[in-house]
């Protein structure tokens, strides 16, 4: 059988990518296949399709790209499962596997959770990179605890702005760092203090701060000490070498220490935690815009160049 997708044929500018025919995957033994209905282009697809990190995947460059799943299972493989055909659900692919700009995705049991009662397909959609990549990175690579403060450079992002309400929910005092024009954005995630980064110099912060987490790729350990407590971690999510060197040199010496960005591997637990989060009101995706798969290529130009804030979507099935 054959399914639409949205292939990469070479790296390149947006419009190398292609709506095309291909074989619809069959999920085996612990997997599931997943009737697409929505998905979303990240920052990290777009470095994918130019060619910027294909070295840093398992497998190099993916013919499909994509990473978020939002669907209903049409089949179930082999292997002892409480997902069942027809179950709405939202899921994240392992970075080795097909992506998910498709009609059909195989995804293992373990990446796959019900979808939120309180979200759409296309809000559900921007959930599961983004909320794994906030919760992994400030939860277990930051160890933020309850009382804390935290900082979120880029709130307004795709993954800042779910980082912003996963700090509130973890108990931390959120910081968020952003436009002007973002500003309202912010504070209705529950940011308890917003910073226009076009108007505060963050190097005048001293000693506030028990985790910094940049989403943007702007800012180094160095330039975060003094705000930093002697104990606080720095968290990169764009991977670097300043970043990585940073992590490797920082555990040598005393004083706040870089992490290394989060892999954002697929974990049911996970998954479900933000999933339930949704279902309770204190976990909400941000969406800037949602465009058609066949416009997979304009949405590509505009992540690179819109500034959006939130996630953009890409709707696939009839049923978002």
């Amino acid at each position: 059988m054959m399914m639409q997708a949205v292939i990469l044929p070479t790296v390149g500018p947006p419009e190398v990518l292609r709506l095309s025919k291909v074989a619809r995957p069959v999920p085996g033994r612990g997997m599931v296949l997943v009737e697409m209905m929505a998905t979303t282009v990240s920052p990290l697809d777009c470095q994918e399709r130019a060619g910027r990190v294909s070295r840093l995947l398992p497998g190099g460059r993916p013919q499909i790209l994509g990473h978020d799943v939002a669907g209903i299972i049409a089949e179930v493989g082999e292997g002892k499962t409480k997902l069942t055909v027809g179950t709405p659900v939202i899921g994240l692919r392992a970075l080795q596997s097909p992506g998910t700009y498709a009609e059909f995705v195989c995804l293992p049991f373990e990446a796959v959770t019900r979808k939120p009662n309180r979200l759409s397909f296309a809000e559900a959609a921007a959930l599961p990179l983004s909320g794994t990549v906030a919760l992994q990175a400030i939860r277990d690579r930051g160890r933020l605890q309850s009382g804390q403060a935290l900082l979120v450079n880029g709130a307004a992002g795709g993954i800042g702005s779910l980082a912003v309400q996963l700090g509130k929910a973890l108990g931390a005092v959120v910081t968020g760092v952003c436009s002007g024009d973002s500003a309202e954005l912010t504070r209705s995630l529950g940011a308890d203090q917003v910073l226009d980064f076009e108007k505060e110099d963050l190097a005048t912060l001293t000693g506030t701060f028990d985790v910094v987490l940049d989403t943007s790729g702007q800012l180094s350990l160095e330039g975060c000490r003094k705000m930093l407590r002697p104990q606080g971690r720095f968290i990169p999510i764009v991977p670097s070498g300043r970043a990585l060197w940073d992590s490797l040199t920082s555990r040598f010496f005393g004083g706040p220490q870089a992490v290394p960005p989060p892999l954002a591997q697929p974990r049911r637990a996970d998954l479900e935690l933000l999933a339930e989060l949704a279902d309770t009101g204190k976990l909400r995706p941000v969406i800037d815009r949602i465009y058609p798969l066949a416009e997979a290529a304009a949405a590509h130009q505009h992540v690179e160049h819109g500034r959006p804030r939130g996630r953009v979507v890409l709707t696939i099935g009839k049923g978002v």
